[in-house]
């Protein structure tokens, strides 16, 4: 599973025209690693089938910079002013 979402973002490196140094590169192949196995932890008893699961890990390896980057973002948020997201 942690392979799945190493490859993922592998793959996406490689298709893609970046300008990223090999430290850059390994920090979001290791980022892909960990959002992969955080989504294994909330998926791992739901019923639906390994395929499934499978494509699930390998998007997550994908787009984990975007994700981890933006829930940052909205912590970051949150923190300057968190009344703001208590009102509503």
């Amino acid at each position: 599973m942690l392979l799945i979402g190493a490859s993922g973002m592998f793959a996406r490196l490689l298709s893609g025209n970046n300008e990223l140094s090999i430290k850059q590169q390994f920090k979001r192949i290791l980022t892909a690693i960990l959002a992969s196995g955080i989504a294994w932890f909330i998926l791992e008893q739901t019923d639906v089938s390994s395929l499934t699961k499978a494509i699930t890990y390998g998007i997550i390896g994908v787009v984990s910079p975007e994700v981890i980057g933006g829930l940052v973002r909205l912590g970051q948020r949150f923190e300057k002013n968190p009344e703001k997201f208590i009102k509503k």
